[in-house]
């Protein structure tokens, strides 16, 4: 049996949210390490998208994660692109490393990715 992320049961909206996920495809699908899919970058996408309706006015999320990038291609922020991309927020997104991790790229799952960047993602609902 697989341990599974599950809501912590919180209700209400938050002003603040920080997220470091687990943002690696680990094969033994370890809870400290495994993202899920799309080489690990699902978990941080359903975060994001599940945080974004818990957001007070003028709250923000706070996700850093890790992105596998294939050439320029940056799979994490094409997944979330359209959700945050509306009059209601307002974003940055900005590379905070560029290879982190790179001995992973020599593991099996990673045979087309180039490198791993550690990158930041800030969404604030407007006021």
């Amino acid at each position: 049996m697989l341990p599974q992320r599950h809501p912590l049961g919180l209700t209400g909206n938050f002003d603040l949210i920080v997220a470091n996920p687990p943002y690696m495809k680990d094969a033994k699908r370890r809870a400290y390490r495994h993202g899920g899919d799309a080489l690990g970058a699902d978990l941080s996408v359903r975060i994001l998208r599940e945080s974004l309706d818990r957001l007070t006015p003028g709250g923000s999320l706070v996700l850093y994660t890790g992105v596998a990038m294939v050439g320029e291609h940056d799979p994490f922020f094409e997944a979330v692109r359209n959700d945050i991309d509306h009059a209601a927020l307002a974003w940055t997104y900005r590379e905070l490393d560029p290879d982190v991790f790179g001995e992973e790229l020599l593991e099996e799952g990673y045979e087309d990715v180039d490198r791993i960047a550690a990158v930041e993602l800030v969404v604030t609902r407007r006021a």
